[in-house]
């Protein structure tokens, strides 16, 4: 765009100069018709600058105000939507409470069930242990029982044989 800019203004002013080369006029008229003309031009374009100033600043204070009032309507059916919403929410949360309440007694429940037979089993396990050692306690004893009198019945024997080795040792020395 700047090249078609250029160009116009390149073209505009060679078309000046041979315009003012190939003028009926002399230079001084030209001149003059010339500075009449751009002072013409000059002055229409800054009536035409105010005017477009003018229309701008219009335009823009149109603008400002529909915005404000799109600002508020908007901040308006934001508000109405936000109310809207928060009483759909606070619906929902009424509904949803009880069905959570109602999950959760069921969930304490089968948790207490739970507990109740995981008691109950061991309570269980703890009579048969008791049960178990009840039986293992007397044949225990029965064994100690058992393996003391043998082990006093071998160490008498032991004992008796010590006796008579000794005995006989003295009676060998004594004879001797």
């Amino acid at each position: 765009m700047g090249n078609k800019i250029g160009a116009f203004i390149a073209g505009s002013f060679a078309g000046a100069v041979v315009a003012l080369l190939c003028a009926p006029r002399s230079g001084r008229e030209t001149r003059a018709l010339v500075s009449d003309k751009v002072n013409a031009a000059w002055g229409e374009a800054q009536e035409l600058g105010s005017q477009a100033a003018g229309n701008v600043q219009q335009a823009y204070q149109d603008v400002a105000s529909k915005g404000q009032k799109l600002a508020q309507d908007a901040q308006a059916k934001g508000q109405e939507l936000y109310g809207q919403a928060s009483a759909r929410v606070q619906e929902a949360a009424d509904t949803i409470k009880p069905a959570f309440s109602q999950k959760n007694d069921e969930l304490r429940d089968k948790i207490e069930a739970a507990r109740q037979r995981i008691a109950s089993q061991v309570a269980k396990n703890a009579e048969q242990a008791q049960e178990a050692a009840n039986d293992a306690i007397p044949v225990a004893a029965d064994a100690v029982h058992n393996a003391v009198d043998s082990a006093q019945d071998k160490a008498e024997g032991a004992a008796d044989a010590v006796t008579d080795k000794a005995q006989e040792a003295a009676d060998k020395v004594a004879g001797e």
